[in-house]
């Protein structure tokens, strides 16, 4: 039997990050999480009333902290830069994508459990995405960037870019800089022969 002591909020999630990672949605119960941080399952309904609600404070405080860094991204900055620091700090933050993943792998076998994680998610995401429209518009406003392309269509690429599974492969400082080339500069050859 686990003993009774107190958890600090980043011990807690950070047990519920690694359940999550090694047993999925399906298994992260209460009874393996006051294994893993070795306290009875009592002491984890003093913290939240079911795992549902643990989950869904794990990934508002998730995009909490991502939204801060984001926040903290110098008003100054030209606002190209702030878009690559942007680009930067999401893909440091794929648990989003792979907790996401997971809920909605749960779809078909509790639709309406699935459907409230996803609301949870999808306001934390708004803001996020609100922000990044928001750089895109600017950035094409003081001619930074042209504005051929549709903001949407950058923004998506830019969010989605957490999808990608190439950065395992060279590191999140690599395929933000390609990326960001690839956004600023295009593909098109421009050497002169």
């Amino acid at each position: 039997m686990g003993r009774k002591k107190l958890l600090t909020k980043k011990e807690l999630f950070d047990a519920t990050g690694e359940l999550l990672r090694t047993e999925g949605i399906h298994g992260l119960h209460f009874k393996k999480l006051a294994d893993e941080l070795q306290v009875g399952r009592s002491t984890l309904y003093e913290y939240y009333r079911s795992k549902e609600d643990l989950l869904v404070a794990y990934l508002k405080e998730i995009m909490k902290e991502m939204n801060e860094r984001i926040e903290q991204i110098p008003k100054d900055k030209r606002v190209n830069e702030k878009l690559k620091e942007f680009l930067f700090i999401l893909l440091n933050h794929d648990e989003i994508h792979q907790v996401e993943r997971m809920i909605r792998d749960i779809q078909t076998s509790d639709q309406e459990l699935a459907a409230f994680y996803l609301k949870e998610l999808s306001k934390e995401h708004q803001k996020t995405y609100s922000i990044l429209i928001k750089w895109i518009e600017t950035a094409k406003r003081e001619k930074i960037w042209g504005d051929d392309v549709d903001s949407q269509l950058i923004a998506d690429i830019i969010f989605h870019a957490i999808l990608f599974p190439y950065k395992k492969s060279v590191g999140t400082e690599q395929m933000t800089r390609q990326l960001f080339q690839l956004l600023e500069n295009g593909l098109l050859n421009t050497e002169k022969k």
